[in-house]
């Protein structure tokens, strides 16, 4: 268990680095809203597994009328919300709309990997190899999250452009599993916070006892 002075240090230095990286930075919330995007159309307009639908992200709060398919109601920005996904099936009649919100499905997430690897108290090149493995898991969560999304808004739901028709048991199952990770926001701190605890904590709690169990042999 850390001293009180290290575990205090701990905290005041995660709280900080997450209320940083989370003020409404203009620059940076583009930045990342824009590879969130970009990285949304590679992935699941060209590799992901519906060979027949593709997805294509577009900036909600640059929408043009333009942009949408014809006949497509009117699509505002609210809140958070500042990404619009567009569902497409070759051979299917019908284009769907859903949005989502970069800042909640990734960016805060993200930060929170961040934040607490940075205030963990081990080696700076522990903590760069930490940084990495977090980003790759977070960013399997993130993707993760937006499938359910599309697949139980979308290309598993009762719609025209609908990919796939899974049985009303797999609906079920579908729906509460979006709900659970997509849509509940105790997830977004609960899945970063265990990521952390694999990629920087989980080796130094159990290397101390070695180390302990170590010297008590020696000493004998």
């Amino acid at each position: 268990m850390l001293p009180p002075k290290r575990l205090g240090r701990f905290i005041i230095v995660s709280v900080a680095a997450y209320a940083v990286l989370m003020a409404p930075w203009p620059g940076l919330q583009r930045g990342y809203a824009y590879l969130f995007r970009s990285g949304g159309d590679i992935v699941f307009a060209r590799f992901w597994f519906w060979p027949d639908g593709g997805v294509r992200f577009m900036n909600l709060k640059s929408l043009k009328s333009g942009d949408l398919a014809p006949g497509a109601p009117k699509i505002e920005a609210v809140g958070t919300f500042d990404t619009l996904m567009e569902l497409r099936s070759r051979g299917a009649s019908g284009v769907g709309y859903l949005r989502t919100s970069s800042r909640y499905v990734g960016y805060g997430p993200t930060v929170i990997v961040i934040a607490l690897v940075l205030a963990t108290p081990i080696r700076w090149s522990r903590r760069g190899w930490a940084l990495l493995w977090g980003m790759v898991w977070i960013h399997a969560f993130i993707l993760l999250r937006l499938t359910l999304t599309l697949m139980a808004g979308g290309f598993a739901a009762d719609k025209k452009y609908a990919l796939f028709h899974p049985s009303p048991f797999w609906t079920g199952v579908l729906t509460r599993a979006e709900s659970l990770l997509s849509d509940n926001p105790t997830v977004s701190f609960v899945v970063p916070t265990f990521i952390w605890f694999l990629v920087a904590l989980r080796r130094s709690l159990w290397a101390a006892p070695r180390r302990r169990t170590s010297s008590d042999n020696s000493s004998d």
